[in-house]
């Protein structure tokens, strides 16, 4: 076959393969948005018309209708911009923001943050799963923490058990250490942990002088340039629920779980009916 002709049949298959894409439905396409806040009657305007809910991704070419006073807002993925979305209409999402139609109005969150809150396209946090409460588990700190004084908990079958407790830094030695029946401790002020360094928790059970368990979880304390990146992000208590939700987010890409529970929790007590805040607000 002469070069020519299989540089057309290439080119061909090419054009094919593309046109096969499209009709599958971007089956490889990234979200452009994620739904940060949700008031009233939103669903999206196919066939299904299944609600739209908080933290749920949409792609370039969805569309969601709203019913008259309904709010959307939305979170960009590219440039971390926001935008408030209302009915009674439709909006389409497009790849730089989402366009208006049939009586829908869309509007630009103004900035309250120094930077914008970039999130990584299709990044978000699944909830935990449930496991069984078999022995001794550590359930806090997470891999990373903002707090230099962070919450340590675990979770244990057993009763009748005393805890060891000790927070151990990259040399070995003992930053902090504690003997409770709780499950539950807190590194004091006194003994508060250095930003941007690791260290290991260490939780041994006994019950009378025979240890039965030993568990142990590595974390990290925030290096000082993300803690202030976090201060800098971080919207007022009284935020709109949109800023809280896009700030949880934020925290969750960047491992700082714990931190972004609290936010979680706040979030779903202004909107109980969104089970997907609930759930992380609980995950551990």
């Amino acid at each position: 076959m002469a070069l020519t002709s299989v540089g057309r049949s290439v080119r061909a298959g090419a054009r094919a393969a593309a046109v096969f894409a499209l009709a599958c439905g971007c089956a490889f396409a990234q979200p452009v948005s994620v739904v940060t806040d949700v008031q009233g009657p939103a669903t999206m305007a196919n066939a299904t018309g299944t609600p739209v809910a908080i933290l749920q991704t949409l792609n370039v070419g969805d569309r969601v209708r709203l019913a008259a006073g309904a709010r959307v807002a939305l979170l960009y993925y590219a440039d971390g911009a926001q935008y408030d979305a209302r009915g009674p209409g439709e909006i389409t999402l497009e790849a730089q923001r989402p366009q208006a139609s049939s009586g829908a109005v869309v509007q630009a969150r103004a900035a309250t943050a120094p930077s914008a809150m970039r999130l990584k396209p299709g990044g978000l946090v699944q909830g935990a799963v449930v496991m069984r409460n078999l022995g001794l588990r550590v359930v806090a700190p997470d891999p990373q923490v903002l707090s230099p004084r962070p919450e340590l908990a675990w979770t244990d079958s057993r009763t009748g058990t005393v805890y060891d407790v000790a927070v151990i830094d990259a040399s070995g030695a003992r930053a902090f250490e504690q003997t409770t029946t709780a499950r539950t401790a807190q590194v004091p002020e006194s003994r508060a942990l250095a930003p941007g360094q690791s260290y290991a928790l260490q939780v041994t059970a006994r019950i009378g002088d025979q240890v039965v368990q030993v568990a142990r979880a590595e974390f990290r304390v925030a290096p000082a340039d993300l803690q202030a990146q976090a201060k800098a992000l971080a919207p007022s208590t009284d935020a709109p629920v949109a800023e809280r939700v896009a700030y949880a987010l934020w925290l969750e890409q960047n491992d700082l779980r714990d931190e972004a529970r609290r936010w979680w929790a706040a979030a779903a007590q202004s909107r109980p009916e969104q089970g997907s805040l609930k759930e992380r607000a609980g995950a551990r």
